[in-house]
């Protein structure tokens, strides 16, 4: 008996986590990629820039941001502005620090959290205009937020068929993220033009067990650049993608 739970212990899966790295990330400081923002599947209501900004010092964390703002009305939102900010380890591409800030119609909210060095829980301080809060989550395994979720899993190694899980930190929130790599690639058609793509999907838990899951579509070229192509998931208002419109770094492709 003991060495048949042996047994089924030692062939039980691995536990569930992210992808491993393929190599060198296949981004570079100066990568600027423009997308736009669409409401229920067809309607345009703004645009976003994902920029790799350069390290301010040797060997230190990577900046990546990430800037929303709405061209027409947005919901009941007339004025939407947005900056998420993500330092990633240089070697490990896990994010050191994530910050977001946001203007709607004159309403300033922030989040911040420091995720090195890992610890038990992560503290997110947010403020409200003038009010300040702070909120405490368990850490489960690797947290990433949703930049360093994008340009890690541009460089990792993503078999077709297999599992990921990851904490994610968005909006403020805590989620739990456990998704998969479809079988086969599929060609994609966006404002850049139609590519070979992997499809990531995904779904997301608010790890407090309040709100509704959101699922989550990620779609990355095939290429050596790997380029978000386009994304999407579900938010109050409906569903919401962005589609990528252009590129602005050396060596990518088109």
């Amino acid at each position: 008996m003991l060495a048949a739970i042996a047994a089924l212990l030692l062939s039980a899966a691995p536990p569930c986590g992210l992808p491993p790295l393929a190599g060198p990330p296949p981004w570079a400081s100066g990568e600027q990629l423009e997308m736009d923002l669409g409401l229920l599947g067809a309607i345009r209501v703004g645009e976003v820039l994902f920029a790799v900004e350069r390290p301010p010092e040797r060997g230190g964390p990577v900046p990546v941001v990430a800037r929303v703002r709405n061209t027409t009305r947005f919901g009941p939102v007339r004025r939407l502005a947005a900056v998420g900010l993500s330092w990633l380890d240089p070697v490990t591409l896990r994010p050191e620090r994530y910050r977001e800030e946001s203007d709607e119609d004159g309403r300033r909210r922030t989040s911040d959290a420091r995720l090195s060095p890992p610890a038990a829980e992560v503290v997110v301080v947010s403020t409200d205009r003038t009010a300040r809060g702070e909120r405490r989550y368990a850490r489960r395994g690797d947290v990433l937020d949703p930049l360093a979720a994008i340009y890690y899993l541009r460089a990792a190694r993503l078999a077709p068929g297999s599992g990921f899980c990851f904490d994610l930190l968005a909006n403020g929130k805590y989620w739990r993220v456990t998704g998969k790599v479809a079988a086969r690639t599929a060609p994609i058609e966006v404002p850049w033009g139609r590519f070979e793509a992997l499809r990531l999907e995904a779904t997301a838990r608010r790890a407090d067990g309040t709100g509704k899951d959101r699922p989550l579509w990620l779609w990355l070229g095939t290429d050596r650049a790997r380029l978000p192509l386009a994304a999407a998931t579900e938010v109050d208002l409906g569903p919401v993608a962005v589609r990528l419109t252009g590129v602005r770094s050396a060596g990518a492709p088109r």
